[in-house]
């Protein structure tokens, strides 16, 4: 995928499947009390027989996933080739240059670094953080760096470590949504973002092509994080497709994490499992059956006992609780519905790699719209992240 052609045959292609495919992976798993495809007993036979493992070993590997879903629905999920790697050595850092970082985002950000070419123009940061990459860069190449942050206690942190290794950066603390933004940004910024997420990165884009950005390199990030009900899609295609993506969707290409201790998995299921059962349960009470969605909780709660999570879900719907209530009975149910939620999850997520690059051609079409030379590859490993997809953006002579 190297010239326009070939980008916009590719997302016409995607978005052609998308459409045709929506039954398959445009539902809500949780939702559902058993496997909902009644019209291919094909697919719900061969799901019925995967175990968790087999379903971990299948969702581990996008294109024996499409494969295995696109046969039993008998279409060809298999239309796009994995996005070629960039990934380059990391060039070696003192250890107390990276102190107080994490080691997994630490090797995202020098993979990310790697990857953006010396140059003599000033680098934009955008959505920064205490400016990790922004302050790598800096050392690295010598370059005058200002780096945008919206929470003050992060811009001082990063003020604070600029200081300490002494490199010319300045984090500044700006609302990236406001004219603040578009008053800082000139045509000689070579910007960068690091997982920026949903909304985030598309102002960026929205400004940067108004701004006519030298450069733009950008690794996108939580899709669903946006203002708007449903996405506004960016480039003239997008903008054309009959496809209407909710919040929902688009968290459906999120849905790949990297491997997980045996302590996270774990946790994983028995929140799963409990908010399944509590599911079950505010169904019978409140004699509704419709899915009703808890808000986020504490992993801590995770140790506790299932009687207990009921109580606080309980009190976060106003939902008074009978007494003679079979916790027990609810908590084993909920078990038996995790394996059929991951069913379920075996075809959507066939996917939500599709859709995800649905969502970086849009986004790389809109900057070639612009007259930008774009190029769309991997700048690390996904066992490393899973949104390990970069785009790089020149804007071309005028």
């Amino acid at each position: 995928m190297t010239n326009d052609g070939s980008w916009r045959e590719q997302f016409l292609a995607i978005d052609s499947l998308l459409m045709q495919t929506r039954q398959y992976w445009q539902i809500l798993p949780f939702s559902y009390l058993t496997l909902p495809w009644l019209e291919n007993q094909t697919l719900n036979q061969a799901l019925s027989t995967l175990s968790l493992q087999d379903i971990d070993e299948l969702d581990a590997n996008n294109k024996q996933l499409r494969q295995f879903v696109g046969s039993l629905i008998n279409v060809d999920l298999d239309i796009i080739d994995d996005l070629r790697d960039f990934s380059m050595s990391a060039a070696d850092v003192s250890p107390h240059f990276s102190a107080g970082i994490k080691g997994r985002k630490w090797a995202q950000i020098q993979q990310f670094a790697a990857l953006i070419p010396p140059q003599n123009s000033p680098i934009l940061e955008w959505c920064a953080g205490k400016g990790h990459l922004g302050r790598l860069l800096s050392h690295q190449q010598a370059r005058d760096v200002l780096s945008l942050e919206w929470q003050s206690q992060l811009c001082e942190q990063g003020n604070a470590l600029a200081n300490k290794h002494q490199v010319p950066q300045r984090v500044e603390q700006v609302d990236v949504f406001t004219s603040d933004a578009e008053n800082l940004i000139e045509s000689r910024y070579h910007a960068v973002a690091l997982h920026a997420c949903g909304d985030l990165h598309v102002r960026l884009l929205k400004l940067g092509t108004q701004q006519k950005l030298s450069r733009l390199s950008l690794a996108p990030c939580c899709y669903h994080l946006i203002q708007t009900q449903s996405y506004v899609p960016l480039s003239t295609l997008g903008l054309q497709s009959r496809l209407s993506l909710s919040k929902q969707d688009l968290s459906l290409s999120m849905q790949q994490s990297v491997v997980s201790s045996a302590r996270e998995q774990q946790h994983r299921m028995t929140e799963v499992s409990w908010r399944l059962a509590f599911d079950l349960i505010q169904r019978d009470v409140r004699n509704i059956n419709e899915y009703l969605p808890l808000p986020s909780i504490k992993q801590s709660m995770l140790t506790g006992s299932f009687a207990t999570f009921c109580g606080w879900a309980a009190a976060q719907k106003n939902i008074v609780l009978p007494d003679d209530l079979d916790y027990n009975a609810y908590e084993l149910s909920g078990s038996e519905r995790f394996l059929i939620i991951r069913q379920i999850e075996v075809v959507t997520h066939a996917f939500r790699q599709l859709l995800e690059r649905w969502l970086l051609l849009d986004r790389v079409l809109f900057l070639k719209e612009h007259h930008y030379d774009v190029s769309l590859f991997n700048f690390c490993a996904s066992s490393m992240t899973p949104r390990n997809a970069m785009i790089q953006a020149i804007k071309k002579p005028t």
